[in-house]
C-alpha cells in the first residue's frame, strides 16, 4: 500500500530556521536481502501489481517509518512476445549483488530490474513537502547492447499529476548513460507533493538498471548560498 509522508513548513522564515537536509529517503538497507531469482505468479499478458514471494527477492516493501516504502508493477509490452515476463525467474528487487556494479553508492543493498521480457515500474510512497526541496537518485546501467524495444525511465509525479523525467532514453540512447553511478536530480520547489517511479523495459539478463540513494531533500545552507549568487549574476549580466 502506498503512503504519503508529510513535512509542510508553515512560511518562508519558518523554512530558513528550521534543519536543512533529509525529509525522506530509502537506500533499500531496512528491507530484508534474499538471494536468487525472483518468480511472478501472475498472469504475464495482464498488467498487474507484483507481489513478494516467501524466500525470493522483495519487490514491494511497507515503510515501518524510517526509509521509503515501495511497490512494483509489471506490464506487458513489445519486449513481452515470449508469453513469460517474469514468471520464469529473473533477478529483480531488493539485492546486494555487485558483480555488475562494483559497490552500492549508500550502504550495502540497492534495487534491480533486469530481463523483466515486459516493462517493470517500481513506485516509492508520495512525499509532501512546501518549500525548497529537491530529489536525487544513484542508478547505474548496465553496459550492454541495448535493442530499439528496450527503454528506461526515471521520472516524478508531482502534484497528482504532472510528470518530470529525470531520465528517459530508449535504444541505442541507452548507451549514453551505462557502465557508471550517475545521481540524477529534480528541483520540487514549485510542488507540494511528488512520487518517484523508475522503471525498465528489457528482455535480456544483460540488461539491467540497479538504483540506489533515493533522497528527498532540502538544500544545504552552501547550496543556496551559490543558488542566490548565480541569480545575482544572472540579473547583473541582464543590466
Amino acid at each position: 500500500m502506498r503512503k504519503n509522508v508529510f513535512v509542510v513548513i508553515a512560511c518562508a522564515g519558518a523554512a530558513a530556521s528550521s534543519a536543512f537536509g533529509q525529509i525522506a529517503y530509502t537506500s533499500f538497507e531496512e528491507p530484508a536481502v534474499f538471494g536468487g531469482q525472483y518468480v511472478d505468479t501472475g498472469d504475464p499478458l495482464v498488467a498487474h501489481a507484483l507481489i513478494n514471494n516467501v524466500g525470493e527477492p522483495l519487490v514491494n516493501y511497507t515503510s515501518i517509518g524510517g526509509e521509503l516504502g515501495f511497490s512494483a508493477f509489471y506490464t506487458p509490452s513489445a519486449q513481452s512476445s515470449s508469453t513469460t515476463g517474469l514468471s520464469e525467474g529473473d533477478f529483480v528487487g531488493v539485492t546486494d549483488f555487485t558483480g555488475t556494479v562494483g559497490a552500492y553508492t549508500h550502504g550495502l543493498n540497492g534495487y534491480e530490474i533486469s530481463d523483466a521480457d515486459g516493462l517493470m515500474t517500481v513506485s516509492l510512497d508520495t512525499v509532501n513537502y512546501t518549500g525548497t526541496w529537491n530529489v536525487s537518485i544513484d542508478y547505474y546501467l548496465q553496459d550492454t547492447g541495448y535493442e530499439a524495444d528496450d527503454r528506461v525511465r526515471i521520472w516524478a509525479t508531482v502534484d497528482g499529476g504532472v510528470e518530470l523525467d529525470i531520465l528517459a532514453a530508449s535504444g541505442d540512447d541507452i548507451k549514453n548513460h551505462v557502465g557508471a553511478w550517475t545521481t540524477g536530480t529534480l528541483d520540487l520547489s514549485s510542488y507540494t507533493m511528488a512520487t518517484l517511479h523508475f522503471e525498465l523495459d528489457s528482455n535480456a539478463a544483460s540488461e539491467a538498471l540497479f538504483v540506489d540513494n533515493i533522497v528527498f531533500a532540502v538544500p544545504t545552507p552552501g547550496t543556496l548560498a551559490l543558488t542566490s549568487l548565480g541569480l545575482v549574476a544572472l540579473g547583473r549580466r541582464r543590466r
